[in-house]
């Protein structure tokens, strides 16, 4: 007789990102798949397709795709399967290794097909691995790797199935089982980037597949089988409560040997349905939206604008959206329920389609703008918060923010003057242009407000010769652009500090801030204006280059929370024109010399960005930004580029002066 009894041990260890171990007691049943008939018939204890202590059903394995019965036995199902990959003439034995009904069904992680050729070699082993969410997957492994331990048949697998909510789809699983039937002995280990961060191994010592023996296995192992889900459930408690293990959400199983999966719930199906009415309503271009199986569902017309397309992985794409709307939509793409070809063209075309798909008046939608709406009023610009929202972005890490701008740190619009110019050359034009802006002059004093890593200061410098005190509230960049300064050599006339607005004393003869205004707020923009004209000593000027948003849906957007505030830029509002110069005349004597739009340059700029980011992002990996960042940034950056490219969002360069200002420059030929 070929069937056994394996008693043992469960073993699993994490390593990354988390240390994490625990070993349990179990057993097994090895069953030559042509002797279940007879040893249903020899012992009372054992039942083939019938109720008994221990039992296997052929309905319990090798499911249908919607979860019923297969017809057929355990042995045909399966060797249909191998079949498929031409397998099936080399096999002259299967054994299944698995764990059976001990009195009513249990849940059963995986169970192990060994399947042996002639001279009872290892032709394939095949791997039937169950999840949590009813659903079956097999992996079928026929090419065994060269080299190695003898004792062991070794493969390597991409993976390709959902089982653990604390591990991605990345990777590959490493396979070995014993060759010898004499132990059990099978190892599956999780491999990443080249590094074993996932180990689990099953051992058993043989036992003699008898009544005598199923009796002792029942009284050593009277539970064992029942606790395997409540185990898992233990575990899970302790890896994200315990040790804060991020959660990933279970894709759509997408491959061909997912065997058995699960249907979306009836709230997935509703907030789908809900979803697919809105997108009915696009008027211009087309969307298509495509699931894992193939399904495709086209909304709009090829011929009235851009495609886009949504490829979705997860079923919470359509719940995450109905019910938090927009920031739904981009929280369930850093998720990665979801992804598109172009994100950017996706972007566009729902900006282009806001008329005709606005969810305003949806209730679910309207409840998660208000939650993310509290979110945003508790990072309110105060002192104290204005330095924990700016530190919270642009404190991130020099490195990652050194990986994708240009060597001049400059992190807002440039202005291009050719299609191929490089990314340098066009901060740096716009940098000139703010010096302009300002008439900066060699005795002049300069206020930069919001520095950054120093850029305009050091050009400023370089180019005009002022002094220049830069301030900004992150230490990162203080540390960067005071190294900056000092390599230059131009620490007699740069100073940088850590410094909020709000507190500084004396006076400058000029005034530059570049894209600081947007981490004001709107309730603060009087209060920045005061301070300017309070610092700004008389005849001087003021050079603001800000985000702007529309006049006309300013109220709207300044009253709500969209996925850039909640995520990327915590306090943060870009005011409109009109709220500026209303909050310059209440609070100061300021009125606007000069105007210029450059907004349509943003489009580039991020474009360039999101290039750079995702070239150096294996760099960056490797300094602890996973790809859930990998994924937001991705997101942020498309979605300002979208915004910028369909002019809804816009950069104003400003000249601000007080009336009767004689400083300003003459023109030419012109004399009072």
């Amino acid at each position: 007789m070929n069937s056994c009894i394996y008693w043992g041990e469960t073993w699993h260890q994490r390593r990354k990102p988390v240390v994490h171990e625990f070993v349990y007691p179990t057993f097994c049943f090895c069953i030559d798949l042509a002797e279940l008939a007879a040893l249903s018939r020899e012992s009372r204890l054992f039942g083939h397709n019938r109720w008994s202590v221990f039992s296997v059903y052929d309905g319990d394995y090798l499911r249908m795709l919607d979860g019923s019965v297969r017809p057929g036995s355990i042995e045909s199902k399966l060797r249909s399967f191998l079949a498929a990959r031409n397998v099936t003439e080399q096999v002259e034995r299967i054994e299944l290794v698995t764990t059976p009904r001990v009195g009513f069904p249990t849940f059963n992680p995986v169970s192990f097909y060994r399947c042996f050729g002639p001279g009872d070699v290892l032709r394939a082993t095949v791997a039937e691995v169950n999840n949590t969410f009813s659903e079956s997957h097999l992996y079928i492994l026929d090419e065994p790797l060269e080299g190695g331990a003898p004792a062991f048949a070794r493969y390597r697998w991409c993976k390709e199935f959902h089982v653990s909510p604390f591990n991605d789809m990345t990777g590959e699983y490493r396979f070995a089982f014993a060759v010898s039937r004499d132990e059990l002995d099978v190892r599956v280990n999780i491999v990443k980037d080249g590094e074993a961060v996932f180990f689990s191994r099953m051992t058993g010592s043989r036992q003699p597949f008898t009544s005598k023996m199923l009796m002792k296995t029942l009284a050593r192992y009277p539970l064992t089988a029942h606790l395997a889900f409540p185990r898992i459930v233990r575990q899970a408690v302790t890896l994200r409560y315990e040790k804060g293990l991020r959660v990933y959400t279970k894709p759509i199983a997408a491959s061909e040997m997912t065997i058995r999966r699960a249907s979306p719930s009836y709230l997935q199906r509703t907030a789908k349905d809900i979803g697919f009415s809105f997108l009915r309503g696009i008027r211009r271009g087309e969307l298509t939206v495509v699931f894992p199986d193939g399904e495709e569902h086209t909304f709009g017309a090829r011929t009235s604008g851009r495609q886009a397309n949504i490829r979705v992985r997860n079923y919470d794409f359509f719940v995450k959206s109905l019910f938090a709307g927009d920031v739904g939509f981009g929280e369930s793409y850093v998720d990665g329920h979801w992804d598109s070809d172009d994100l950017t063209q996706l972007l566009m075309l729902f900006i282009e389609n806001e008329p005709f798909i606005s969810d305003k008046n949806l209730l679910s939608a309207r409840i998660g703008r208000v939650v993310n709406r509290l979110i945003h009023l508790s990072r309110q610009n105060s002192k104290r918060g204005s330095s924990a929202n700016i530190r919270k972005h642009y404190d991130l890490s020099n490195e990652l923010f050194s990986r994708f701008l240009d060597s001049t740190m400059s992190y807002s619009c440039a202005v291009f003057s050719e299609p191929n110019e490089a990314l340098e050359a066009a901060q740096r034009r716009k940098v000139q242009q703010m010096i302009a802006y300002a008439n900066l002059q060699p005795d002049d004093h300069v206020l930069e407000i919001g520095c950054g890593w120093g850029g305009l200061a050091l050009q400023a410098a370089q180019t005009v010769g002022c002094r220049v005190t830069g301030i900004t509230l992150s230490k990162e960049q203080l540390e960067w652009a005071t190294a900056r300064v000092k390599e230059a050599g131009l620490s007699d006339r740069v100073e940088v500090r850590l410094c909020d607005y709000r507190d500084l004393q004396g006076s400058f003869d000029k005034i530059v801030s570049i894209e600081m205004l947007e981490a004001v707020g709107h309730e603060f923009l009087g209060t920045f204006f005061a301070a300017c004209d309070r610092l700004l000593r008389p005849n001087g000027l003021v050079a603001l280059q800000v985000i702007t948003m529309p006049d006309q849906i300013y109220d709207r957007y300044r009253l709500s929370c969209d996925w850039i505030q909640k995520y990327i830029f915590p306090g943060g509002i870009c005011p409109s024109l009109t709220a500026m110069t209303q909050a310059m005349t209440k609070h100061s004597q300021f009125v606007v010399q000069e105007l210029e739009s450059i907004g349509i340059h943003y489009a580039r700029t991020l474009a360039e960005w999101r290039e750079r980011f995702l070239s150096q992002y294996p760099a960056l990996r490797a300094h602890g930004f996973d790809d859930r960042f990998r994924r937001m940034w991705l997101y942020y950056l498309c979605y300002c580029e979208a915004g910028f490219a369909t002019r809804k969002l816009n950069t104003l360069q400003l000249t601000l002066t007080r009336t009767g200002n004689g400083a300003l420059p003459a023109c030419p030929g012109y004399s009072v």
